[in-house]
């Protein structure tokens, strides 16, 4: 983030001329906005930036050290992969992007899935068609050198890829529209083919989806009929995945459609009445209760997605209108679905019909938008930091301290001191967060009237917000 020098410092000077910040630094504009300050509370690492043109689906993964590894469709010939390695909090490919064809002039179908098994090693699968080759057109990528360049693909199948998770070392995938809900498991090291395929739910299986729970794997879909009705199976660690037997039935829910699965966390949509989203979380055996997110209901054109980050948290995406008068994406957020965190806009995902999400344990990571443009939605952990002033009050030339907490501990960072004048708030200020989570400001009033206050916690480029407090009123007498 740039900071303001020169004119952002002479823009203070008449803030400084009513109060003294002792034992700080000199007032340099480290957040965001013009030399005239800021309004409100700016976030401008949420601004969504282009990747590159698609024209199909995809995905993300992130590598240990947070890079971001991101896999798109494009039109090429009939189709190819492309993939693209982004730093986090950067916003174009490091040393690509690299594209990947199918063989024999198969044509590759609407989704991409990539992953990462583990430090620089990136697997990729593609579902392509149609030859005649016996192991089938679906492709598996391998990558050991994170993504950057990538082995000659290996067949594995020929089921098709509408959903796929990874399950410890393998790859787990599933294909919609079709008569049943089949599953197939390979191991990221694969070499062909497995012998055979599992299918834990019979019935029409139009959409689907399939997740790694505990080492486990969960299988969804949903028939579209009448009543419209999602099923899940479970085939927990340590069984085959490519075994019907496996698996056992977690949960039926009729009057609903599938509209994503992550983690324990399974999203679906009401068929009928108000058409809202309701979320339930899988406890290894069965569903707990359902629960509505909020600002979902309404149908119309709308489209969705889910991902429960590492730490537990469910994360649910919405680009419709039900939060406003434009197709913006909003991130909203739960750990039991009961009560939800206030939306966050992401920024507009107009020009995208699907959404695929990474996040760490933190909460941050990317969206993928596509198809049209592989649009990048950066997913930052919230921030929380509390001020408050010793007294609300204070007489000509003698002091208050302004002080408070950071919830998401980072020893050194720089907090600002902000003041408030016609609407907009300048940086009069700046100390180091404790080890601790803990700051404070040494205040002294130097003109009379009430001056409004607050302070700022500065963010981590690609995995935490800004942080701002409430703002706190110091009156000033003579």
């Amino acid at each position: 983030m740039r900071k303001q020098h020169g004119r952002a410092a002479l823009a203070t000077a008449t803030l400084l001329g009513l109060l003294t910040v002792l034992g700080t630094s000199p007032a340099l504009a480290a957040t965001p906005g013009l030399a005239g300050g800021i309004k409100g509370s700016p976030q401008p690492e949420l601004r969504s930036f282009r990747i590159g043109p698609s024209t199909m689906g995809g995905s993300v993964a992130i590598e240990p050290d947070g890079s971001l590894v991101v896999a798109y469709g494009i039109k090429s010939g009939n189709g190819k992969t492309v993939v693209c390695v982004l730093a986090r909090g950067s916003h174009r490919c490091t040393g690509g992007p690299v594209t990947l064809a199918p063989l024999d002039g198969d044509s590759e179908y609407p989704a991409t899935y990539a992953f990462v098994s583990s430090a620089s090693h990136v697997e990729v699968i593609e579902n392509d068609c149609c030859d005649s080759s016996s192991a089938g057109g679906d492709l598996l990528f391998t990558s050991t050198d994170g993504g950057r360049t990538f082995r000659a693909p290996v067949r594995i199948g020929s089921l098709g890829m509408a959903a796929a998770a990874l399950v410890g070392q393998d790859i787990v995938f599933t294909q919609g529209d079709s008569s049943s809900t089949q599953v197939e498991s390979v191991p990221v090291n694969a070499s062909g083919p497995p012998a055979s395929i599992a299918t834990p739910i019979g019935g029409d299986a139009i959409n689907v989806g399939v997740a790694n729970f505990r080492g486990g794997v969960l299988a969804a879909s949903d028939n579209d009929g009448s009543p419209d009705t999602v099923r899940v199976a479970y085939a927990r660690s340590g069984t085959s995945f490519n075994a019907t037997s496996s698996y056992h039935l977690a949960g039926t829910f009729r009057d609903e459609s599938l509209v994503g699965m992550s983690g324990g966390a399974l999203l679906t949509e009401q068929a009928s009445g108000r058409n809202a989203l309701e979320l339930r979380l899988f406890n290894g055996h069965s569903f707990g209760p359902a629960h509505t997110v909020p600002d979902t209901a309404g149908g119309g054109p709308e489209w969705f997605a889910v991902d429960q980050d590492p730490g537990g948290t469910v994360h649910v995406f919405n680009d419709s209108t039900h939060l406003g008068h434009l197709y913006d994406l909003y991130e909203q957020t739960s750990t039991t679905g009961a009560r939800w965190d206030s939306p966050v806009n992401l920024g507009n995902g107009i020009s995208n019909t699907g959404f695929a999400v990474a996040l760490d344990r933190s909460g941050s990571g990317l969206v993928l938008g596509t198809p049209g443009t592989a649009e990048g939605y950066p997913v930052l952990a919230r921030q929380d930091i509390t001020f408050k002033l010793s007294k609300p009050a204070v007489r000509k030339g003698r002091t208050v301290t302004g002080s408070g907490t950071v919830r998401a501990r980072a020893a050194g960072r720089v907090i600002e001191l902000q003041a408030e004048r016609s609407g907009r708030w300048y940086t009069v200020g700046t100390t180091h967060e404790t080890a601790s989570g803990t700051y404070k400001f040494t205040i002294r009033g130097n003109g009379t009237g009430t001056h409004q206050f607050r302070a700022v916690a500065s963010d981590l480029a690609g995995y935490v917000m800004y942080g701002y407090s409430s703002a706190r009123s110091l009156r000033v007498t003579s």
